[in-house]
């Protein structure tokens, strides 16, 4: 049997081998390159290569049984019965779609978890919206993480090239990223950390030696009742990067447990991604979360002067 397929803007620059490794999800890796050794993938009527990169209309001819196929490719929609489509979406493009995260949504899929995370959300929210092509291999992906328990934008991307490229713009820095955090202890100026981390299991430590480059900006909104109100930039993009940061200072994260603040009645921490920005191409904002503006309210923070940067 020869299996035909049109190459449509979802996967366009996407390698072939890796177009595979998504379209046909049963099959292991070693399968997926020796169907490409052995000349069962042809694109535009040429035999394949490991390197070959697939640019929207070419023709792809894959050569296997109809029951193989059947059986490798993943399944559409009934994969997504009972997944929530219930996302707030900010801002929605052919290439990407930007989020506000709610605090306690997993982003990733982890642990077995997966009809209630962000990921499974953004993709049955997307192929409900859009007819699946055959062949389309590619499925929404965030380009950058937020912790569970922090709310606000993350960046989804739709297109094999838009993913490349808004991560190589996360990566490079050239994203401006800012939060809010609220914070124990008073915070009276702005600052600056520069310290270097590591991951050490599940925890983000300052490095002695070696670790990769973080650096945080920060500046505060309001003091009030020991604690301060924050707007944090960050520099570089590390895991649990402001929780590690702000904790090194002497003012972890409210509720923030894991980084040593002190116990509170069970609530998360407090850390929302207010601000996302790419030069000449997007500027946005997500509106403070209700339980961040309680706990502002609670503490007696002047909310009058609530901006977003």
């Amino acid at each position: 049997m020869v299996v035909e397929m049109q190459i449509g803007p979802v996967d366009d620059g996407k390698p072939v081998h890796k177009w595979l490794r998504l379209l046909l999800p049963g099959m292991p890796l070693s399968g997926i390159y020796k169907c490409i050794r052995t000349g069962r993938v042809k694109v535009n009527g040429k035999r394949a290569k490991q390197e070959t990169v697939l640019v929207e209309g070419d023709v792809v001819h894959l050569y296997m049984a109809e029951d193989d196929f059947a059986n490798l490719t993943r399944p559409k929609r009934p994969k997504y019965a009972g997944v929530s489509r219930d996302i707030e979406v900010v801002h929605e493009d052919a290439d990407i779609l930007v989020v506000n995260k709610p605090v306690g949504v997993l982003v990733h899929p982890a642990e077995g978890e997966y009809a209630s995370t962000l990921q499974a959300r953004v993709e049955a929210y997307v192929y409900a919206n859009r007819p699946v092509r055959a062949g389309e291999a590619f499925h929404p992906a965030p380009v950058h993480r937020l912790d569970r328990n922090t709310s606000g934008l993350i960046v989804f991307a739709k297109t094999s090239r838009a993913a490349k490229r808004w991560s190589q713009a996360f990566q490079s820095g050239d994203v401006i990223k800012e939060y809010w955090a609220l914070v124990e202890g008073e915070v009276s100026q702005p600052g600056y950390v520069d310290a270097a981390l590591t991951r050490d299991g599940q925890v983000t430590r300052i490095a002695n030696d070696g670790g990769k480059r973080s650096a945080t900006h920060y500046e505060p909104l309001g003091v009030s009742r020991g604690t301060s109100w924050l707007q944090v930039r960050l520099e570089t993009g590390r895991t649990h990067q402001i929780r590690a940061h702000l904790a090194h200072i002497g003012h972890p994260l409210v509720g923030d447990l894991k980084y040593g603040a002190r116990p509170t009645r069970g609530e998360p921490f407090f850390l929302h991604a207010v601000h996302l920005r790419l030069a000449n191409q997007l500027d946005l904002t997500a509106p403070i979360p209700q339980r961040f503006k309680r706990k502002l309210e609670s503490l007696g923070y002047d909310l009058t002067r609530l901006h977003t940067p």
